[in-house]
């Protein structure tokens, strides 16, 4: 196992992630160059339904297909996990994702992240691109076209905050601890209802946080979410039924902040995982035990 490790490690430092890292800011630039484009003209977008996955758009098509030319132009070797056309590819279904996990390089790609808000006139919306190895994210950036607010990371250089608009400096996002009580936290989530699964359980969370803590928000946009969790805008953040394209990018922008991630378990970060907790300790241990409380009083109900 240590020998395959080592050659797995000298294999991935052929790639300069560094500066890797700027060109998929400019894809994602470019891509939420689109978004923004076809937002101006909402009411002539054709929208559809994806079964147990919500709606998509022409915009996310669109940024999807530019995002992946741009991908295939240099990297043609590497698998890419995208959120439209691996729902389309499999027929409706959605994609193997145990054969995306085991692959050398693979991107994972979210052209829309919240794509009902964008809908709706919306500005809280991202564009979340992620280099996977052997389905760990070694790069993550996510994008929000509306206010130029972006966030990147790759694997031990430290995650970034920079608006695209005032061309300032990026401010590195530094590790740091969250010694709030849970009455004292804002805190971010989302509901998983679109997607095939039952509201009960997110509800006995969801409920719980909210009587406790000082304020709990649902947003539309998970990487985002995630990412304002990186920054300290958000305390914590707790999600399940999400797809390998709406965490890869953020988590890692989160671990390079030094925020803790997990699933509901509590085991470590993988964005094949189901759920996701994140938040600095000593807090996430906090947060973590409302989550197994709510599991424990769900599974005894049931």
């Amino acid at each position: 196992m240590g020998k395959i490790m080592r050659m797995r490690n000298k294999e991935m430092e052929k790639r300069d992630l560094k500066k890797l890292c700027s060109l998929v800011i400019k894809w994602a630039e470019g891509a939420g160059t689109i978004t923004a484009r076809h937002q101006r003209k909402l009411s002539s977008l054709h929208i559809s339904r994806k079964v147990a996955l919500g709606v998509v758009s022409e915009a996310d098509v669109a940024s999807e297909e530019y995002l992946l030319k741009k991908m295939r132009k240099i990297y043609k070797g590497d698998n890419i996990l995208a959120e439209e056309s691996s729902y389309h590819s499999h027929g409706g279904k959605g994609a193997n994702l145990e054969s995306f996990k085991n692959s050398e390089w693979c991107w994972a790609v979210d052209p829309l992240d919240g794509t009902t808000n964008f809908l709706n006139g919306m500005d809280y919306y991202s564009i979340a691109i992620s280099l996977m190895y052997f389905g760990r994210p070694v790069l993550g950036v996510v994008y929000r076209p509306s206010n130029g607010d972006c966030f990147y990371a790759y694997e031990g250089g430290g995650a970034y905050f920079l608006n695209m608009r005032d061309k300032k400096r990026p401010m590195k996002l530094i590790p740091r601890r969250n010694t709030k009580n849970i009455r004292d936290t804002l805190l971010v989530t989302g509901f998983a209802g679109e997607k095939g699964q039952t509201l009960l359980s997110e509800f006995t969370y969801f409920r719980k946080l909210v009587q406790s803590a000082r304020g709990v928000r649902r947003l539309g946009s998970a990487a985002l979410d995630l990412c304002y969790v990186a920054r300290g805008t958000f305390d914590g953040f707790w999600e399940s039924g999400l797809g390998p394209w709406d965490v890869a990018a953020a988590g890692i922008i989160c671990l390079e902040a030094g925020v803790h991630v997990a699933d509901y378990k509590g085991n470590e970060f993988s964005p094949f995982e189901s759920s996701i907790i994140a938040a600095r300790l000593p807090l996430f241990n906090s947060l973590l035990k409302y989550i197994r409380h709510g599991r424990k009083k769900r599974k005894s109900v049931g």
